[in-house]
């Protein structure tokens, strides 16, 4: 069962309220609420429109509802900004300041009612790409990350921190694209670095999985062919905990990114680029 809604509500104490990540955080928070609200009414499982019923990447009415929400928070206050969203696509802006929107990311998990999911909201600068405020609400067990003013704070109130561990007992969660050739080959990439990690961990859920790189919970993570909203606020709080990320392309054309300490992502890298 869903765990109930006084519990599974973002917690919002400690949470930044003003500028650019008060915004973040509140625009998050209230696609949580509509995620969350879908659920409950769905006993658990979000329903997945017949068209996408056997998607590998399915759409349901709390991706909608989560997005709507989401740019009607940020649009009341920042008409004038850019956008770029997993469901909405892109919309330009005049402001110089663009917002990178992942309102669901754990679909699946949430169409068999397992309940590691995520909203994304990060700000970024679109002369550079700097991200200057995120925030990531994991609606079901209420946790919560925000980057404000270059400072991750989180819903424990306690300062995150990425992971010192070294390469050889890490922790590694990793999430892999949907084309079935392009799974394929992301899998051969993997299977060096299985060996020589503690364990390797496939979540269902990109921003979880960076949310837990910060906090220390896992010790690296590793994408293949991931999308803008996947990565923007998750790649930045990591950043701010102390932690790194680098990307390059193999000579079969995928592009990997791994997230964690220095010696992590430099193992990994190594190890895929073999």
């Amino acid at each position: 069962m869903l765990p109930s809604r006084r519990r599974s509500s973002p917690r919002r104490a400690g949470a930044p309220r003003d500028g650019l990540a008060g915004l973040a955080f509140t625009a998050a928070h209230a696609g949580g609420r509509q995620v969350l609200r879908l659920l409950g009414d769905a006993g658990t499982r979000a329903r997945v429109d017949a068209a996408d019923e056997h998607a590998r990447d399915p759409v349901t009415a709390a991706d909608l509802a989560s997005d709507e929400a989401i740019r009607t928070v940020i649009g009341r206050r920042r008409p004038d900004d850019a956008w770029l969203t997993e469901e909405s696509g892109a919309r330009p802006g005049t402001s110089g300041l663009r917002w990178v929107v992942d309102p669901l990311d754990g679909t699946v998990n949430v169409t068999r009612g397992i309940l590691r999911f995520a909203v994304s909201v990060a700000v970024e600068s679109e002369s550079d790409g700097a991200v200057l405020a995120a925030a990531v609400v994991q609606p079901a067990s209420g946790e919560w990350l925000v980057l404000d003013d270059g400072t991750v704070k989180a819903s424990s109130g306690q300062a995150p921190g990425v992971s010192a561990r070294e390469p050889g007992r890490a922790l590694v969660a990793f999430a892999v694209p949907s084309p079935p050739a392009a799974r394929r080959a992301a899998y051969t990439g993997l299977a060096a670095v299985a060996p020589r990690v503690q364990d390797l961990r496939n979540f269902g859920s990109t921003v979880c999985d960076l949310a837990a790189v910060a906090t220390g919970r896992l010790d690296g993570f590793l994408s293949v062919d991931a999308k803008p909203w996947d990565l923007a606020a998750g790649v930045a709080l990591v950043e701010a905990a102390g932690g790194t990320s680098r990307r390059w392309h193999r000579s079969d054309g995928l592009c990997f990114l791994a997230v964690g300490g220095a010696a992590v992502v430099d193992a990994l890298h190594r190890w895929t680029d073999e």
